[in-house]
């Protein structure tokens, strides 16, 4: 492709990924929708402006880069009282749900084999474990469109974060049995702790280190030396056997909550009993991110999340009518099975349910992983890719659908937190 063709076609997709996310935010309908759409117009079914085989060789970079630098900015959406606050709520609701749409996927995949030839059990499981999470990149942006209340963002924040998490670790756990040519429970089990071990154990202590570099060394804030440690920190984890994407989330949580953990450092520090208690409360703390860098940060993730949904959708292939006829049934099944977390959410009002509800599209992380199976050449990798991507398009559609449904109904949720807020205030 010639290169002024190419930085034209760049510009004009920022361009209608600025204007996507403009609609978005006044009409609620998720900007990923408009990218797919958009990728599918300028892909080889009908302008053939882009060629998928074209980017065969940065496809896995740009994936895996696009991967961990999401859940490290992703990270900066949770506080950690929030955290701390909802996690076990928020855990049970994960497991609920990710479990629940890993085994219906399954499920539909073994059925489909007896269709189609080379759909073995654990090509049905990688495809339960690649769409078994919801999105991160569709639902904190939904979320904050909608201006749910505190609690709810953050159980779903937290949801969409951990069900990410989940979605990269079991799915490269299976591609890593498949590699081996061997099934144990030991093996998983310890393959799933080293993941989450090794990771986490980098990712604390990586931010802990930069808390003190930018601190006491550096003592100002550069934004292109944070990234370059992100990578650091992601090929140190995966050099010793961690999931680096993974890593680059904890390490974004040490960021974003820098200020009460550099407070607690300060409070162990210190022998002074009056300077404990402060410590204790994050009075002593010095957030070492400031608003105009995750501001920077945001626009980072704008625009891979802009390409990465555009390439997305230049690979949908509709020529493949069974992939489309799979994934399309797999999307609405999704979304039923995800009516199953009512039982876990029985104590919240009708509207908060509707919006818990409503908060079911995959994404980023199913696609990043659908790639990363393609690359791994499993069996029919290929036709496992263009079910994931139809499965992604549709949730979006029917998640986006949902989401307009109970926006018209989100006065009524706003005037019934303001009323929860009032009485408060007046027993004051």
């Amino acid at each position: 492709m010639d290169v002024v063709l190419i930085l034209l076609v760049v510009s004009l997709v920022l361009f209608f990924g600025f204007f996507a996310e403009f609609i978005f935010r006044k009409i609620n309908i998720p900007d990923v929708l408009f990218l797919i759409i958009l990728g599918f117009v300028l892909g080889p079914h009908i302008l053939n402006v882009i060629n998928p085989n074209s980017f065969i060789g940065i496809a896995s970079i740009f994936t895996t880069f696009t991967l961990l630098f999401l859940l490290f900015d992703g990270a900066f959406n949770i506080n950690l009282a929030s955290l701390v606050r909802e996690f076990s709520q928020s855990f049970v609701l994960t497991l609920f749900n990710f479990f629940v749409s890993t085994v219906v996927v399954t499920l539909i995949m073994l059925v489909v084999s007896i269709w189609i030839d080379g759909i073995s059990f654990t090509i049905a499981l990688l495809t339960g474990f690649i769409l078994g999470g919801v999105s991160s990149s569709f639902a904190i942006p939904v979320l904050k469109g909608m201006k749910v209340g505190e609690k709810l963002y953050s159980l779903l924040t937290l949801e969409s974060a951990l069900t990410d998490v989940f979605c990269i670790v079991f799915s490269l756990t299976i591609l890593e049995i498949m590699r081996l040519g061997s099934f144990g429970v030991q093996g998983v089990l310890v393959q799933l702790i080293s993941l989450f071990a090794v990771a986490g154990i980098v990712g604390l202590v990586g931010g802990v280190v930069w808390i003190f570099l930018v601190l006491r060394v550096f003592k100002e804030h550069n934004y292109m030396i944070t990234i370059a440690y992100l990578l650091l920190i992601y090929a140190s984890t995966e050099f010793l056997g961690g999931n680096g994407a993974i890593a680059a989330l904890f390490f974004g949580l040490v960021l974003k909550n820098s200020k009460q953990l550099s407070s607690i450092i300060h409070g162990i520090t210190t022998t002074k009993a009056s300077e404990k208690k402060k410590a204790l409360k994050g009075d002593l703390g010095v957030s070492i991110t400031t608003p105009s860098e995750q501001h920077f940060y945001h626009q980072i993730s704008f625009f891979l999340k802009t390409f990465f949904f555009v390439y997305v959708g230049v690979l949908i292939d509709i020529s493949d009518w069974k992939a489309l006829l799979i994934g399309g049934i797999i999307a609405v099944v999704i979304m039923f099975s995800r009516m199953g977390s009512f039982v876990l959410t029985k104590k919240m009002d009708s509207n908060h349910k509707a919006v818990v509800n409503a908060i079911f599209a995959r994404g980023l992380a199913a696609a990043a992983v659908a790639h990363l199976a393609l690359q791994a050449g499993i069996p029919i990798a290929g036709f496992l890719v263009r079910i994931v991507y139809v499965t992604i398009t549709g949730t979006i559609l029917l998640s986006s659908i949902k989401v307009f449904i109970v926006k018209k109904h989100m006065p009524n949720l706003i005037k019934e937190i303001k009323s929860k807020i009032k009485p408060k205030a007046k027993a004051r």
